[in-house]
């Protein structure tokens, strides 16, 4: 008998793998475009977001150690976004400067026909896209008004509201497209281990009937969904990673739209997702055969 369940173990978990992995690295693919289209579109919101420009009108007639005070004051706000040195984005903007782009726009000297230079002295911030809605930026704006210096806060309200309304209605449907995907994904690998173990099952009913534990049987099976989600998810990422730079979001590229960071994070979950997927879909496809009738077998 024991000669007969080694001889049988040879052949268990030994069904063809190309089908198996060509399926499993489909699914992990498309689920791994879709990962970085998410995560390109929501880094791209977030760029719009954070660089819509907020004007702080200042108080006329203040003095330098007055205008540095007032810089003091925004640079310790937590909702102003940060240069890239760590710094707040805090400029400002000279009247005289500001006169001259809204000469050059009206292609008038405005300055000159009134005698004198009706604009003020400002900062110019960026928010947060964290802090970035409606409520905040109300509330943002009734805040910094109250502060003592500055005169009005100006941004484009109805911009910010419309780009709020699409992110918020772009993110709720990539969210139920992504489930939805997810899905598929699950079902997909699923059917086709479960297939590819159909096979098998003649093979899992002899070794039952000459001894072998459910565990000596399912051990194989899952060596083999190991290494077959483990490659398939590794060639998926790989060819994830060949064919980003050709990915477009209308005339943007993808590959600007993402950190290294989180091109490892999306490897790392396809890899995760793969291996565990193909082990739990190989573990119930064993079971369900190791339960069922003779009969049913055929």
């Amino acid at each position: 008998m024991a000669i007969a369940i080694q001889r049988k173990s040879k052949n268990l978990g030994s069904y063809p793998y190309a089908s198996v992995i060509l399926s499993i690295t489909i699914a992990l693919m498309a689920l791994g475009i879709l990962c970085m289209l998410i995560i390109a579109i929501l880094n791209f919101s977030k760029a719009v977001k954070e660089n819509v420009e907020v004007q702080i009108m200042l108080d006329s007639g203040l003095t330098n150690e007055e205008i540095t005070r007032v810089k003091q004051v925004l640079e310790e706000k937590k909702y102003i976004r940060q240069q890239f040195s760590g710094k707040p984005d805090v400029v400002f903007k000279h009247k005289d400067e500001a006169a001259k782009e809204l000469t050059k726009n009206l292609q008038e000297d405005f300055v000159t026909l009134l005698g004198e230079n009706p604009l003020r002295h400002s900062f110019l911030i960026h928010i947060k896209s964290e802090f970035y809605s409606k409520e905040n930026l109300i509330q943002i704006k009734k805040e910094l008004e109250i502060t003592s210096g500055i005169f009005e806060v100006v941004y484009a309200q109805e911009f910010s509201d419309q780009v709020n309304t699409n992110v918020a209605t772009i993110s709720f449907v990539l969210s139920g497209f992504a489930l939805f995907m997810m899905i598929i994904v699950i079902i997909l690998i699923h059917n086709t281990i479960k297939l590819a173990l159909f096979s098998q099952r003649f093979i899992i009913r002899t070794m039952q009937l000459v001894g072998a534990t459910a565990n000596f049987i399912r051990k194989p099976f899952i060596k083999t969904a190991f290494i077959q989600g483990l490659m398939s998810s590794l060639i998926a990422f790989t060819l994830l990673y060949t064919i980003i730079p050709y990915l477009n979001i209308g005339f943007i590229k993808v590959e600007r739209l993402y950190t290294p960071l989180q091109l490892v994070f999306v490897g790392i979950v396809l890899v995760t997702l793969g291996v565990l997927l193909s082990i739990f879909s190989s573990y119930r496809a064993v079971n369900r055969y190791l339960d069922m009738n003779l009969d049913d077998l055929y």
